[in-house]
């Protein structure tokens, strides 16, 4: 099908679809703010509840601050599955506002030179199109923006929606068809996308929707927030994570950088591309906000002068910024009013229009001793001569034999006359050398060692430089304790790379953690060394790597390790504890209830036996199980009488036993149960939904808390009274 078939076919479908009502605003213009933008989420509901328990209340587009001069409207959805799978748009009446004011308010903001687009998706959206959707989505989309005067559209889905079905390719092919729609018509339909940043590295789930949109998209303003732990790896600083407030300029300056010019595992986003997305509070998101706009200040500054300036910010959201705190203080405008002139007074890029385009000129980075195209990508287009690709002339060249900064020039000129100029840099840089072989690790009092059995350093231009390294240091593997040697290598850049190598020298009285291991398991409790730290696993894991979890992962770090995983000596002794046993229990109708809780340090083998004074077994009154490592333990013991009965623990670990032994009385209250509730009592391991209610061992009701909470529900280490951190995880009802 070629495209001219397509219009048509879209215009048939769109009229066939709406009525005359809706084409009233297609005439409109469509508008694309010029230079730096500040985007800004409108929220299509009222009374949002924050992270930290604020509001976020219902607000007219008119009311929207100036200097939001781009508004996203959320979201375009799909409201009911079976009304169909293609989304769209409805106003919600909570906004207060009419269609009608609606669309006027659209207009009025236009007026204003700031652009209104909508937004597709949301963190709970569900959309799930499938191959043949394309002009039926695309068809939807152009209806809503001639009804309503929108100026494009922003990708903002979220989770499972983002690879659901055939939406990675359907969607960028509607989009497609959508721009080249109104491309007919003079006008440019706006392409932005709000993926979360660790969608983004060289394979990550929003590459298709990039790689698809090429050539159309006009922005990207990735959300750097609520992704915790996940961040940035940099030589010399090391793991830098986005909820790091120490090294918040640090994380902005890196990821940004590492997005320009598609390094460091992420993808290539040019730098005018690029819109920097942060929330607007601590109310907006769980993490990413910033404390001291300095930072950012800062980080901007450097990748100006590096000339890479980035094309402004986007925040969630316009409503956040208006709202209240927990305690109803108003957050009165003051991210808009911290951003907004620091945005809008950065100098701008010209836009002239009837000039030619190019299309692929963005700064580059180019490795040494490798070959550099100058005209790789890069193309040249006019709106009457079509492509002029052939007709770009490049002055300047880059010898990549040398490190360094060169620019590059490109111009082309239309059959008017008009030309377009545009400089380039590129940055030939040398890898690093690295090493392997440098672990830290831990031998014995007596083993031979060489500091340089096993240890290499290679270079990415050089090769195998093992020859050339220099260690400083010794190991005197006749005394107990800790050493360390530095090695160094340079490569032919004249870059020299330094790294320390701990050795532990143990007589057994330096207990040091096992390493992770990718393809081990560990549970609730294992606590492993990596990266220099220790982690302890917080439920069932395999796999997740210690550090890359995020603040709401599996993994917490809980503290520093010098061994850095190396042999374990000696091992740890094996504990294990029953605890929950009451003094005293209730008959009632003959039986007596035992929530007891059993934790220990090693996967164990549990055995528990209920006796009378005169050691006879209880019925209801024995278990036995296998146990990772904790668990809550329920047991009715049935037909019992009152008197002192006891209770025999023994968990075994290898060779190891322990054996606990406790002691309680149960008290006749009467033979008829008072009314109780039918909430069932809280277990362990069970996938609780949000909203869950469970009868916890105080005897009081707790309810599973929203995402992103909920997923902590079935871990013993958020039960409900009974664990530390319980509170994160339930509500006390």
């Amino acid at each position: 099908m070629n495209k001219k078939t397509t219009f048509l076919t879209l215009s048939a479908i769109a009229l066939a679809l709406t009525s005359i009502s809706f084409t009233v605003n297609a005439d409109e213009k469509m508008v694309n703010p010029e230079g730096g933008v500040v985007v800004g989420y409108w929220h299509n509901w009222a009374d949002g509840r924050g992270y930290k328990a604020g509001n976020a209340p219902a607000m007219s587009l008119k009311a929207t601050n100036p200097m939001y001069n781009v508004v996203a409207v959320s979201f375009m959805k799909v409201y009911d599955v079976a009304e169909g799978r293609i989304p769209t748009f409805h106003l919600d009446p909570e906004t207060g506002l009419t269609e009608s004011q609606f669309i006027d308010q659209i207009k009025l903001l236009n007026d204003q030179g700031r652009a209104v687009i909508l937004a597709l998706g949301g963190a709970d959206a569900h959309v799930e199109l499938q191959q043949g959707d394309e002009e039926a989505f695309a068809a939807e989309v152009i209806r809503l923006t001639d009804l309503y005067g929108f100026d494009g559209l922003d990708i903002d889905l979220e989770q499972a929606a983002i690879d659901a079905k055939d939406n990675q390719t359907v969607i960028p092919a509607a989009l497609r068809i959508v721009k080249d729609h109104y491309r007919e018509q003079g006008k440019n339909f706006l392409i932005t996308m709000a993926p979360e940043f660790p969608y983004l590295t060289a394979a990550g789930k929003y590459i298709p929707y990039i790689t698809g949109l090429d050539g159309y998209y006009d922005w990207i303003n990735p959300q750097f927030y609520n992704q915790g732990g996940d961040g940035v790896y940099v030589e010399g600083p090391g793991w830098i994570a986005q909820n790091n407030d120490e090294l918040k300029e640090e994380f902005i300056y890196y990821i940004a950088d590492s997005l320009i010019n598609g390094t460091r595992g992420f993808t290539t986003i040019p730098h005018d591309k690029l819109v920097f997305g942060i929330p607007t509070n601590i109310d907006a998101a769980a993490t990413g906000f910033i404390k001291d706009p300095q930072d950012l200040f800062n980080a901007f500054a450097r990748l100006e002068k590096q000339s890479q300036p980035l094309r402004g910010v986007m925040t969630w959201s316009i409503n956040w910024d208006i709202g209240t705190n927990s305690a109803g203080q108003a957050y009165n405008s003051s991210f808009i009013n911290t951003y907004g002139p620091f945005v809008h007074s950065q100098t701008p890029p010209v836009v002239q229009p009837g000039k030619p385009t190019f299309a692929g000129i963005t700064d580059a980075r180019v490795q040494h001793k490798t070959h550099f195209d100058s005209m790789a990508g890069v193309t040249a287009t006019d709106k009457e001569d079509g492509n002029l690709t052939h007709s770009i002339s490049v002055t300047g060249s880059v010898d990549t034999q040398r490190v360094g900064d060169y620019v590059v020039t490109y111009s082309v000129t239309d059959s008017d006359h008009n030309e377009t100029v545009s400089p380039r840099k590129v940055t030939v840089f040398s890898a690093l050398p690295t090493f392997t072989g440098v672990e830290n690790t831990v031998i014995k009092v007596g083993e031979s060692f060489d500091p340089l059995t096993d240890v290499s350093a290679t270079d990415a231009e050089d090769g195998d430089l093992t020859a050339n390294i220099t260690l400083s240091g010794t190991v005197n593997t006749a005394v107990a304790g800790q050493y360390e040697l530095v090695y160094s290598i340079t490569d032919s850049a004249n870059q020299t790379v330094t790294v320390k190598r701990v050795v532990v020298v143990n007589d057994g009285s330096i207990v040091c953690t096992p390493a992770w291991k990718t393809d081990a398991t560990y549970v609730e409790g294992d606590v492993v060394s990596h990266n220099g730290k220790d982690w302890q696993a917080g439920w069932w894991t395999q796999g997740d790597e210690p550090g890359t979890t995020g603040e709401w992962g599996v993994w917490r770090e809980v503290g520093d390790t010098d061994c850095n995983g190396g042999t374990e000596q000696p091992d740890v002794d094996f504990t294990a504890t029953l605890t929950g046993v009451n003094n005293n229990y209730t008959i009632t109708n003959g039986t007596a209830k035992l929530t007891l809780n059993y934790s220990a340090n090693k996967a164990s083998s549990v055995q528990i036996d209920v006796i009378d004074a005169m050691g006879y077994p209880i019925s209801g009154g024995q278990y036995t199980a296998s146990i990772d490592s904790s668990k809550t333990i329920h047991m009715v013991l049935e037909n019992v009488t009152a008197g002192t009965h006891s209770l025999r623990m023994i968990a075994q670990s290898n060779t190891d036993n322990v054996e606990q032994r406790l002691h309680f009385t149960l008290e006749e209250k009467g033979t008829v149960e008072p009314p109780v509730t039918d909430v069932p009592a809280y277990e362990a391991g069970k996938a609780y939904l949000a909203g869950d209610q469970v009868l916890a061992t105080d005897g009081n009701i707790y309810q599973c808390k929203p995402w992103p909470y909920t997923g902590w529900c079935a871990s013993a280490s958020y039960a409900p009274v009974t664990s530390q951190y319980w509170t994160d995880a339930w509500d006390k009802l």
